[in-house]
């Protein structure tokens, strides 16, 4: 494992919210981002996560989150045009534009 690219690549995500962005939200974008699109029970089979904790954890994400004073907006929640009863999320433009900042560090 290269450790000063982990290093550069967790100081990406820190300089989003320095001390706020939790590694399971640093998790839950890097499956994401590898998916393209994914439904909240994907998630939770492919972290082992609640689905509650799936939920809270994408609210966060998001740019209306209720649970954090600066909104991330790094994720979008979309009605699955499959299930009309379930939503899928997908990076933002922004989200899109963070995964490539980390791309390009190696």
């Amino acid at each position: 494992m290269d450790l000063p690219l982990l290093s550069r690549a967790l100081a990406v995500f820190g300089a989003l919210d320095p001390g706020a962005l939790a590694f399971h939200h640093v998790q839950l974008l890097l499956v994401i981002a590898e998916r393209g699109s994914c439904t909240y029970r994907e998630l939770e089979l492919e972290l082992n996560f609640s689905n509650a904790s799936i939920s809270r954890s994408i609210d966060s994400l998001t740019e209306n989150s209720n649970h954090r004073k600066n909104n991330l907006g790094l994720v979008e929640k979309f009605i699955d045009p499959a299930e009309g009863r379930r939503y899928r999320v997908r990076l933002t433009r922004k989200g899109k534009g963070l995964i490539r900042t980390l791309e390009t560090l190696a």
